[in-house]
């Protein structure tokens, strides 16, 4: 069994736009040498998500306006109530109690792709994207991959 471990940077352009990594996913596939098996898409923020889906301009558009109606931002977030707040604070912290829930909401730290003949099994409309939840900053994903 081959393992293979790449990272990649991504930075989104805006708040609730996306980042289509398939291109990375495609391009650490063909560097791990791994025709059959599987690859793990992991992001290490706790403030973007990793989907899968159709990547079309109508649908971005849909998933910003749901999750601003799903978890608006001037609703109040103890995460964000410094008077309460004592865990995991740091000098500079900023309000972001919105993209933590929607993160939460959506439930994707990672996703697992199946790999056959050397490519992703991805559907025919569907892509690997980040979506970022938060104020645009370099996201690191990485992908694992294993198999043969």
């Amino acid at each position: 069994m081959r393992v293979w471990r790449q990272a990649v940077s991504v930075t989104a352009p805006l708040r609730h736009s996306a980042v289509d990594l398939s291109e990375e996913l495609q391009r650490a596939l063909k560097d791990s040498g791994v025709t059959d098996g599987f690859a793990v898409a992991f992001c290490e923020h706790t403030t973007c998500a990793l989907v899968i889906n159709e990547w079309e301009q109508g649908l971005l558009a849909d998933v910003t306006r749901r999750l601003r109606t799903f978890v608006p931002d001037d609703d109040y977030y103890a995460h964000d109530d410094l008077s309460i707040r004592t865990e995991n604070l740091v000098e500079e912290e900023r309000v972001n109690g919105p993209a933590h829930v929607a993160s939460i909401v959506l439930g994707a730290t990672s996703q697992t792709i199946p790999v056959v003949g050397g490519d992703a099994a991805l559907g025919r409309w569907q892509k690997l994207f980040l979506l970022e939840l938060d104020e645009p900053k370099d996201r690191t994903i990485t992908f694992h991959i294993y198999g043969a």
